[in-house]
């Protein structure tokens, strides 16, 4: 049978829930009429009546009655769209992070591919159990052979911990690319930057890109049967396995990936801002974002981060499911477009070797205290980003789209500060003038830049926002 919260109709963060509608009042009859069994009978089939025009507008129009089963957010429409899809058929966060992973490594090919590297933050919030980490970066150098390194960390991942088919979660991202999708300005502006025009001919945002050879290699991995695929992942090339760090900040548990990561560093920094004692009121103050600034700065050059670390590309997936599992996916390439070639299976191959690791960051933060309280799945390109996002969220108390669409502040491989010139709002020019104490005049960053998605849950609320900066829309069902 039906129910309400099977009909329950998909959204996006620009389509909200609609509360429902009400009946003014109810009809009157006579006493005469409605007397004995012919009471019964009409007081049952008007009461039949009623409830059904209830259930229908409520799955026409939406009913904040409906509790929302589950939210994606990427850098992609289709690719969130293509993660609720798979909720929707019953699958659980996993599943759905797999299907929109692939779907970016379709869409987003400036930013990763089936050969990017990853990580991963697992959590259920009805145990409260330590996230699990599963760490995509010791793919075997000679992955492409066999299969491609992000498709190995995904196969061990759905052994694990996924409930659908493998075939489910592939085939949209194959029909995807040899379907085509509308080129994103993004993309455009990544090839430009890059100058990568070698790579594909010339791209015009809103076109119609098919990349066929792509989607037969992602169709060929889709029947790969599961007992096959898994034995593709030995203890030479699977995901390393460990448990998240920890940190307790203005209440909220903040769980990041350990070392070898930049995760670390970035518990130090909140540990440190932490004794600056910021209010929400503070964080109105222009002074505040320079603090920001000097403290991440000062770590950078204290940990020797532009040394340790590189800031390559970075793509991530926030999913919540109705079981409230949460994972925050992040994934990307060593630059733009990687190695700049292009396999005949149609996927870009990433720099190797690798002389330092990437910064980038899954997160996921719980309420310390309160089991139903704000629940965030958000990831970050660097830990500058993360920090302010942080902030934004857990101490100015912003939402999620003011938090992440606030104008932003990057630390430079030379250790200056960057800002982004063509991304609204914009640093005033009190807060520029304060950033000029810690370096010359702010260096104007070009587009692109890399995005960061957010999944929240507050009671049984969903929210969700994917970052501008990226084109993305999350979707919510």
């Amino acid at each position: 049978m039906t129910t309400v919260g099977d009909a329950a109709l998909e959204t996006r963060e620009n389509i909200p829930l609609q509360k429902g509608r009400k009946n003014a009042g109810l009809c009157s009859c006579s006493e005469d009429y409605l007397s004995g069994f012919k009471f019964i009978n009409i007081a049952f089939g008007s009461l039949t009546v009623i409830i059904t025009a209830a259930l229908l507008v409520q799955i026409y129009y939406g009913d904040y009655q409906v509790t929302p089963h589950g939210s994606v957010a990427t850098d992609s429409l289709e690719c969130s769209k293509i993660g609720t899809s798979i909720l929707k058929k019953g699958g659980n966060s996993i599943d759905a992070t797999i299907a929109s992973a692939l779907c970016l490594s379709v869409v987003t090919p400036h930013l990763t591919s089936l050969d990017g590297d990853a990580q991963m933050l697992i959590y259920n919030h009805r145990t409260r159990l330590t996230p699990d980490v599963i760490d995509f970066n010791n793919g075997n150098p000679d992955a492409e052979h066999l299969l491609p390194r992000l498709v190995l960390g995904l196969a061990f991942v759905h052994q694990q911990y996924g409930s659908l088919p493998w075939k489910e979660l592939v085939q949209p991202a194959a029909d995807l690319a040899r379907q085509g999708f509308l080129i994103p300005k993004m993309l455009v502006q990544a090839i430009k930057e890059a100058k990568a025009e070698d790579l594909y001919r010339r791209l015009e945002p809103g076109q119609l890109l098919q990349l066929e050879a792509l989607g037969n290699t992602l169709q060929q991995i889709a029947n790969i049967p599961e007992k096959d695929l898994y034995t593709f992942v030995n203890p030479n090339n699977q995901p390393v396995f460990s448990q998240a760090l920890r940190y307790t900040f203005n209440g909220f548990d903040i769980y990041v990936p350990g070392t070898p990561s930049t995760g670390p560093a970035l518990l130090s920094n909140i540990r440190q801002l932490e004794s600056f004692n910021f209010t929400q009121s503070d964080t109105l103050n222009t002074e505040y974002v320079y603090r920001l600034a000097e403290v991440t700065q000062n770590l950078y050059d204290d940990l020797n981060m532009t040394t340790k670390f590189h800031e390559g590309t970075s793509t991530n997936v926030a999913v919540m499911d109705l079981d409230d599992n949460y994972v925050s996916f992040t994934t990307g390439l060593y630059t733009f477009f990687g190695a700049g070639e292009i396999t005949t299976s149609g996927y870009t191959l990433d720099v190797r070797p690798r002389p330092t690791r990437c910064t980038r960051l899954p997160i996921i933060i719980t309420d310390a205290n309160a089991i139903c309280g704000r629940r965030l799945v958000l990831g970050a390109n660097d830990m500058a980003l993360a920090t302010q996002l942080i902030m934004a969220l857990l101490v100015a108390n912003h939402n999620v789209s003011i938090a992440v669409e606030a104008a932003r502040f990057h630390i430079l491989n030379n250790g200056s500060v960057g800002i982004e010139g063509s991304h609204t709002p914009l640093f005033s020019e009190d807060v520029l003038k304060y950033l000029e104490t810690l370096t010359a005049r702010p260096i104007l960053e070009p587009e692109p830049y890399m995005s960061s998605n957010v999944v929240e849950k507050v009671k049984d609320d969903l929210n969700s926002h994917s970052d501008s900066r990226g084109g993305g829309i999350a979707s919510r069902f």
